[in-house]
């Protein structure tokens, strides 16, 4: 990984300038692939689609942003989100509107990633509330309904959200010939028979 002159983001709302990373090069050494679909790259890694300014708290979507870069150094900053701070970014982004479909899609599957992240692909223990439960599922129903096709990916999204019958029946009604998703499908069957909605790794290059 070899990073390049630090892009500058400018806040819309105070006009706080802010680096974060960009990349001369990188490679998918290590990269895990996650059941929610979510890769992780260490060394090629993602800058947030959401960034917070850090000095009103505001959150504002990078690719609305002119691109331009310092002179000279570099930065490792990706701009990531907590699931708190998400939470608050997703309900700011909406409450303004966004620009077009696949802004909200990028947010909201960034909703649904930082929730597992928070919840599941750490080692602290943490019970998820009724609220952040009611957000989680009514977020998954909508990537559901109007970004997910693919039938493995489909009844997997309806297990993390706790519909387990109708994961049952989407993956009894398949039937799938490729090795890779073989696995797949029996890490949530597994899964599904004990009642388990939580994320789990598919993979590690």
């Amino acid at each position: 990984m070899m990073p390049g002159n630090p892009r500058i983001l400018i806040c819309p709302f105070c006009g706080t300038e802010k680096q974060i990373m960009s990349l001369i090069s990188g490679n998918t050494f290590g990269t895990e692939l996650w059941s929610d679909n979510k890769q992780i790259a260490p060394m090629l890694p993602e800058i947030s689609y959401v960034q917070k300014c850090p000095h009103c708290g505001k959150y504002y979507i990078t690719g609305r942003q002119e691109v331009k870069y310092a002179k000279d150094g570099y930065s490792f900053e990706k701009g990531l989100l907590t699931y708190p701070e998400m939470k608050e970014a997703f309900t700011q982004l909406s409450e303004e509107g966004f620009l077009n479909e696949k802004e909200e899609i990028n947010v909201r599957m960034m909703l649904h990633h930082a929730y597992n992240d928070y919840y599941y692909r750490t080692d602290e223990k943490k019970v998820s509330s009724e609220e952040d439960k009611t957000l989680f599922h009514e977020n998954g129903l909508w990537l559901i309904n109007n970004l997910i096709t693919d039938s493995v990916m489909k009844a997997e999204f309806y297990r993390e959200i706790g519909e387990i019958d109708t994961a049952k029946s989407i993956l009894d009604s398949i039937t799938v010939e490729d090795e890779f998703l073989k696995r797949i499908v029996t890490g949530i069957k597994e899964r599904l028979e004990v009642n388990n909605c939580q994320v789990f790794k598919v993979q590690t290059s």
